[in-house]
């Protein structure tokens, strides 16, 4: 009889955040935003190549932390014209480690840093989808003077 991984067992994807950050590592790869399901509804047809990174890292009192870094690009429909266009992505995110919810709390109080509680592993691909749609805009739109219904009229 099998009761799923034991506690603190890597599964494929996954990563013990606290490991990352005490030895300074890294973890990459690539991601096409397309064949995600989470982001289907967001993102126009077409290619989604984002390349990621997840580093170990510390806030500047010495506390664990991940810096979850995102590239690339995603089509997005301009909410003006309604065409699709292409929308770069760069974002870092610095995140603190929490070993509870408790101790999440006391750190989400005391700092303007995003928190994860993080008492078991992580699963990379589920922090990259996370972040990139944060990123997205919630109506974008070509930059001023390129959107096609500026010239319709």
């Amino acid at each position: 009889m099998s009761t799923g991984p034991k506690p603190g067992t890597l599964r494929a994807g996954t990563f013990d955040a606290f490991r990352l950050a005490r030895e300074r590592g890294s973890i990459q790869g690539n991601f096409d935003a397309a064949a995600s399901e989470r982001l289907y509804d967001w993102l126009a047809p077409g290619e989604a190549p984002v390349t990621w990174s997840i580093t170990g890292t510390t806030d500047a009192v010495g506390h664990p932390a991940i810096a979850i870094e995102l590239g690339g690009s995603v089509p997005l429909e301009c909410q003006r014209c309604l065409t699709t266009m292409t929308w770069p992505v760069r974002q870092r995110t610095v995140t603190l480690l929490a070993t509870s919810d408790a101790e999440g709390e006391v750190l989400d109080e005391g700092s303007d840093e995003e928190v994860l509680v993080a008492s078991e592993p992580l699963d990379a691909l589920a922090l990259v989808e996370d972040e990139l749609l944060l990123s997205l805009p919630y109506a974008p739109m070509h930059a001023e003077g390129d959107c096609e219904a500026a010239y319709a009229n």
